[in-house]
């Protein structure tokens, strides 16, 4: 890997040490807001005022991984907020979001990443860490300097709804390679990493958006699997780890309200005595978001902050503002020691020394990247896109022999789209469009019933089932039902000798809905490179390359 990237202290980065700050200074360094300007500005009257009040510690920025529940903010938006927020502040601030499969799942107008699942399949440690890399420069032209990724999860359990595309592999000594590289590639051009979600989702079948989930693996499993992951990632540098709304039964003997043992967000067995001791974590501990439903639903929230700040997490994700004052509280009555405190701010500031935040007496931040290296960066991400896309590509079966198709013997495709998603069904259109470049004429609909299909598949000389299940959209279990359902069940009805059915999400669907499909491919991302890369595999152009990453395909 070309990972020989030197990185050289940027000009004119203040200093700043843990006995400067107040103590609601260093409250506020725990804290991570989701960006909301024109709401601060409004209830405060400047940028500088609410930050005067609330000398946060870092902001969010773009959009968050459920895109049903918040919108999305462009470029220019994101460029804007963190400029302005900059200008604004004392205290040098930390800019975060959800790189998970590059920056243009975030921040529209920069690169879209096949999900990391697709990045297993490639089993390329060079593509892991150009992946890592293309998200960093990205992220740094729009000011992001911390992403909430990769997601170090084993997808274990194959209903699980979080995990699957977003999780790179099912198995450790698949996975610790490519996150390994994926992190230097990010951490070495200026991007501060974050594995999540500990002590590692994928096993349960639950959300813990909803609800509480439990990683079940005994302990001798557990330190084979999800921890020999976290253990490896943190042996190489890992700058933070985000904690889940999970429990570890295993590793936990508290139990309460009920028997219940508390998440990983809310457990110092957890988060300080396994993450910090036991495995060493010198990092920043960051919590998952403080408004799902595996965490709101144990405790009041003041009650719940404290507790989960007192329990070893460094970092809140999107606590109310009335966390400054239940700190303060908690220090003044002796509930809360000033060491836990500081311990906290120091890991944090050591963060901002190492990604440049803040000046390091190391010198070895990351200058800035200028504007007219855009351009250059566009170029690189892009490839990298698709790099991986067409070394993914995992041919499940050809049993008619239909593939590579002939050019000239495919002039009229119909895709049908599968998917409970608008959204996801309309980013389909740059497959048509991938078709049509090459003077394939090609229609796109979104389902079909049996009896329509029957109609209408002579006039085709083929059609592309493309199923899309995957996480949060929408919310819920990782399954089709009504008129999806209603696809399946027609799907391969007619036409069948000319049937290939590529799914752009979740890899399990040819189990569940295709498992009479002759021909099958998956491609694990409905992204524009993964549908670029499929149609040329489909011609003939490159051969399919990838490697299933995850077992439990078949029914």
């Amino acid at each position: 890997m070309n990972n020989n990237h030197t990185l050289k202290q940027a000009a004119n980065v203040p200093s700043v040490k843990l006995a400067d700050l107040s103590v609601r200074e260093k409250i506020g360094q725990t804290v991570v807001l989701l960006s909301g300007r024109a709401k601060e500005i409004e209830a405060h009257g400047s940028l500088e005022a609410f930050l005067e009040k609330y000398p946060v510690g870092g902001f969010f920025v773009g959009a968050e991984i459920i895109k049903d529940v918040m919108t999305s903010n462009g470029f220019e938006q994101v460029k804007e907020a963190t400029e302005q927020y900059k200008a604004a502040t004392k205290i040098p601030l930390i800019f975060a979001s959800d790189l998970e499969n590059g920056c243009g799942s975030m921040i529209p107008g920069l690169t879209k990443l096949p999900f990391p699942m697709a990045l297993g399949a490639t089993k390329s440690e060079q593509l892991a860490y150009d992946y890592g890399k293309a998200t960093a420069l990205e992220a740094r032209l729009a000011g992001v300097n911390w992403t909430f990724s990769p997601v170090a999860d084993l997808n274990v359990n194959r209903f699980n709804p979080i995990t699957c595309i977003r999780a790179i592999s099912d198995k450790p000594e698949w996975a610790i390679p490519l996150l390994k590289a994926l992190i230097r590639g990010m951490q070495d051009h200026g991007l501060a990493a974050t594995a999540k979600h500990f002590p590692g989702d994928g096993c349960d079948y639950r959300d813990q958006h909803l609800t509480t989930t439990v990683n079940s693996l005994s302990r001798e499993d557990w330190l084979r699997q999800h921890g020999a992951v976290f253990q490896a990632l943190i042996d190489d540098g890992l700058a933070s780890i985000m904690t889940g709304h999970i429990s570890l039964p295993s590793f936990q003997a508290e139990t309460v309200l009920g028997g219940r043992y508390l998440p990983a967000t809310l457990s110092a067995e957890l988060s300080d005595t396994l993450l910090k001791r036991q495995m060493g974590f010198r990092g920043a501990i960051v919590s998952d978001a403080l408004i799902m439903g595996g965490y709101l639903k144990w405790y009041e929230r003041s009650e719940a902050y404290l507790r989960t700040l007192k329990a070893g997490t460094d970092l809140m994700l999107w606590p109310e503002l009335t966390y400054f004052e239940t700190v303060e509280r908690a220090l003044e009555s002796g509930e809360l020691t000033m060491e836990r405190l500081d311990d906290a701010v120091e890991r944090v500031l050591r963060l901002k020394r190492r990604f440049g935040v803040l000046a390091s007496e190391e010198e070895t931040a990351p200058i800035p990247i200028e504007e007219t290296e855009a351009e250059a960066i566009e170029v690189f991400a892009n490839r990298t896109a698709q790099q991986v896309a067409e070394r993914s590509l995992t041919l499940v079966r050809d049993e008619l022999g239909l593939l590579p198709a002939a050019p000239e013997a495919v002039r009229n495709v119909l895709v049908i789209g599968i998917t409970p998603s608008a959204a996801d069904y309309e980013e389909l259109s740059t497959l048509k469009d991938a078709f049509e470049r090459r003077g394939i004429r090609a229609e796109m609909i979104r389902g079909v019933w049996y009896e329509d299909l029957i109609k209408r598949e002579p006039e085709f000389d083929l059609i592309v089932y493309a199923p899309i299940v995957r996480h949060h959209h929408p919310m819920g279990p990782l399954a089709f039902s009504a008129d999806e359902a209603s696809a399946c069940w027609s799907a391969l009805t007619a036409g069948r000798s000319k049937s290939v059915v590529v799914s752009f999400g979740s890899p399990y669907v040819m189990a569940d809905y295709f498992d009479m499909a002759p021909v099958a491919v998956n491609a694990y991302s409905n992204v524009p490179s993964s549908h670029e890369a499929f149609v040329r595999a489909l011609l003939g152009e490159i051969p399919f390359a990838g490697s299933a990453p995850v077992d439990n395909l078949y029914a």
